[in-house]
């Protein structure tokens, strides 16, 4: 069984950092992030600034945005850059008095003409346009694109969903295709379960483009609880493995300089490693300018890893430890501490926080 993945989905770990009383700070060598709260009365984020090379994390002592996490007419938030958001609400109005803001523009899309009120989405991908869902069935997956304009839905059927991304008016979907068992050649051999990873793209005129990436691939992680690969600048990543969705002939290609990154994180500390009884799920990949920036639980069961690749070389990580996937955060869990280490292992800096629900880095504006 594989257990070797990251955590959050977007759903998932999403925590969202931005930056308060730092203004004027532009750096291109400076990630933002945006940590969520939630204190059972609202939904929170806080701005901090991480520069991956010198290990500096400045965090806002005030939320940019927050609102009542009672709130069901809040279907998706799209963080694009720090200062900028798209709320889709299910409100037939886009002046939404109870979203407050602190230096941040909010531009409200409303779903109420297209998304029907007994329909929850469960949200895979966002854009500044428009949320997309898959609502996984026994015998298909139905992908929803839903705007402020309509309701378009199609149907996956050959494979089991993996996960879903969109652009330049294309959906990208991921499935497995389980393989028929092999059974052991011996009784000291196991036996292999395998899968064939295939691409669905759906075409603007709702045409569906079908490709086979590949007929051996580990099955086993169609057995995790939380299944939804991470799509970034064209392309879906499982955990080193990297997939182009636009290549004529899309193929899984590791690489190997992330591979040797994450490795550098998980020997810098001393951190407990998860166990073989441990679900993980793939970290979440966002483009953030010239950084590709990885979330997610990659070393154990205690921590969460935000690392920064530039170029695909690790660029510095930071640890957030000690962490919980458990909602509500427990209650000796609720401070805990930022680490920040170079792209050695060499840790450079400490900050004491509350811990976040999660953590969310926002696409290049």
């Amino acid at each position: 069984m594989m257990k070797r993945s990251f955590g959050l989905l977007a759903c998932l770990l999403t925590v969202t950092i931005s930056l308060l009383g730092c203004t004027g700070t532009t750096s291109e060598n400076t990630v933002p992030l945006l940590l969520e709260y939630n204190n059972e009365e609202k939904i929170s984020y806080v701005k901090a600034l991480w520069a991956p090379e010198k290990g500096t994390v400045e965090i806002g002592k005030d939320p940019v945005l927050s609102y009542p996490n009672n709130d069901k007419q809040v279907v998706a938030l799209h963080w694009e850059g720090p200062d900028s958001v798209t709320v889709f609400t299910r409100e037939a109005t886009t002046n939404l008095a109870q979203i407050q803001t602190n230096g941040v523009k909010v531009n409200v899309i409303s779903l109420a003409n297209s998304l029907p009120i007994y329909y929850d989405p469960l949200v895979a991908y966002t854009t500044n346009e428009a949320i997309y869902a898959a609502g996984v069935g026994a015998a298909a997956t139905t992908i929803s694109k839903i705007s402020a304009t309509g309701m378009q839905q199609y149907q996956v059927a050959n494979g089991t969903f993996l996960g879903l991304g969109a652009m330049d008016d294309k959906i990208y979907v991921l499935v497995g295709k389980q393989q028929p068992y092999v059974p052991p050649e011996t009784g000291t051999i196991p036996g292999s379960a395998t899968m064939s990873i295939i691409l669905d793209i759906i075409n603007p005129d709702g045409s569906m483009t079908v490709k086979t990436v590949t007929d051996n691939y580990d099955a086993s992680i169609l057995t995790l609880a939380e299944l939804d690969i991470p799509f970034a600048n064209g392309c879906f990543y499982l955990d080193s493995l990297r997939l182009d969705v636009t290549s004529t002939e899309p193929k899984l290609v590791e690489v190997t300089s992330i591979t040797k990154g994450l490795k550098t994180v998980g020997t810098a500390t001393k951190l407990e490693p998860f166990t073989f009884y441990e679900e993980t799920t793939f970290p979440s990949y966002t483009k953030y300018k010239d950084y590709l920036v990885a979330v997610g639980q990659t070393v154990g069961p205690n921590e969460l890893t935000i690392a920064a690749f530039k170029n695909d070389e690790l660029a510095g990580f930071t640890l957030i430890t000690p962490y919980s996937r458990l909602r509500p955060i427990p209650e000796q869990l609720k401070t805990t501490k930022v680490y920040t280490y170079d792209a050695h292992g060499k840790q450079l800096n400490s900050y004491a926080i509350n811990t976040p629900e999660s953590v969310v880095v926002p696409m290049t504006p």
